[in-house]
C-alpha cells in the first residue's frame, strides 16, 4: 500500500513530497529536504488504518495544507496546519513583484528581496527551478550544479548585505520561462521562499500605448491614407518617365542632320572638279 503527505500549498518549483511510504518502505528519495529527519508514519498501527503523519521540531514555515492520499483506494484528506511565528521573520518575508519579461537573448534580472536580514555566511540561498537548484550562494560563494545554467546565472555578494538576493540570467533562452523559486534557509528545518514568474518572447513587444493607438486606428482613414499614398507615387513615376522623353527629344534636335551635310559635301566637290577640267 502506498501513502503519499504531500504539501499541495507549496510553489511548483518545491518539491511537494512531505512523507511518501510504500510497501513497508520509506521512499527517502521523494521527500521535500526540508522535512528530512522529521516526518514519520506510525507503522504498528497501520494495519489498524491510521496514517497519521508526525512531524518533528516544527516551524513558522511547516504552516500550510497538508494532503494525505491513498491511490489503492482513490481516498484523501487535506489538513491545515498552524504554527505561530516568533517574531524573527515576518509572514510576508519578501517584497511583492509582478512576472518578468524578456527576450532571447537578452539579460534580465528575477528580483527577490527579503523583508528581513540575510546573513551571508548563516543563511544558504537556493534559486530553483523545475525541483532543481540552478544557484546557490553558501559561505559568501555561488555556485551551481546544472550545466544549463553555468555561466548564465550569478547574484551579487554586496547586494545579498542589503538582503536583495536577485538572480541575474544572461543569455535568455525560450526554455528559461516558468516559475523560479527564491530560497532562504533560515536553519536546517526553516527555509522561506517566493516565486518569480519568467515570460519569455522571441521579439520586444511594442509599447502598450503604441499597441492602442494601432488598435484603435480607423480602418477607412488607413485605407484612404494608403490610396493617396499609392495614387502620388504613380503621379511622380509618370512625371519622371514624362521628364526623360522630354529631354531625350530635346538632345536629338540638337544633332546635325548627316543627310544634308554629305549632300552639300558631295555637291562641293563636284563642282571642284568641274572647276579644274575647265582650266
Amino acid at each position: 500500500m502506498r501513502i503519499e503527505w504531500t504539501r499541495p500549498d507549496l510553489l511548483p518549483c518545491i518539491r511537494a513530497s512531505v512523507h511518501t511510504h510504500k510497501d513497508g518502505r520509506f521512499l527517502y528519495e521523494e521527500q521535500n529536504p526540508v522535512y528530512n529527519n522529521r516526518s514519520s508514519l506510525f507503522v504498528d498501527q497501520l494495519i489498524n488504518g491510521n496514517v497519521s503523519l508526525k512531524v518533528s521540531r516544527v516551524t513558522p514555515s511547516d504552516t500550510g495544507k497538508y494532503r494525505c492520499y491513498l491511490p489503492s483506494i482513490h481516498q484523501e484528506a487535506v489538513i491545515e496546519l498552524s504554527v505561530g511565528h516568533d517574531g524573527f521573520v515576518p509572514p510576508d518575508s519578501f517584497m511583492e513583484h509582478k512576472p518578468v519579461e524578456a527576450v532571447v537573448g537578452s539579460d534580465v534580472i528575477l528580483p527577490c528581496v527579503s523583508t528581513f536580514n540575510i546573513s551571508v555566511d548563516d543563511h544558504i540561498l537556493e534559486w530553483n527551478k523545475d525541483d532543481e537548484e540552478i544557484y546557490t550562494v553558501q559561505d559568501g560563494r555561488g555556485s551551481t550544479q546544472v550545466d544549463d545554467y553555468k555561466y548564465r546565472t550569478s547574484v551579487s555578494v554586496e547586494e545579498l548585505k542589503k538582503n536583495n538576493v536577485s538572480l541575474k540570467l544572461s543569455g535568455v533562452k525560450e526554455t528559461d520561462k516558468g516559475d523560479y523559486c527564491c530560497c532562504i534557509k533560515l536553519d536546517r528545518d526553516n527555509i522561506k521562499c517566493t516565486k518569480v514568474t519568467l515570460e519569455v518572447n522571441k521579439e520586444k513587444k511594442q509599447p502598450e500605448d503604441k499597441q492602442q493607438r494601432n488598435a484603435g486606428a480607423d480602418p477607412l482613414f488607413t485605407d484612404s491614407i494608403e490610396a493617396l499614398v499609392g495614387i502620388v507615387a504613380v503621379c511622380l513615376l509618370a512625371a519622371l518617365v514624362g521628364f526623360v522623353l522630354w529631354k531625350y527629344r530635346r538632345c536629338d534636335r540638337r544633332r546635325p542632320d548627316r543627310t544634308n551635310v554629305d549632300g552639300n559635301l558631295g555637291t562641293n566637290v563636284k563642282r571642284a572638279q568641274l572647276l579644274n577640267l575647265d582650266v
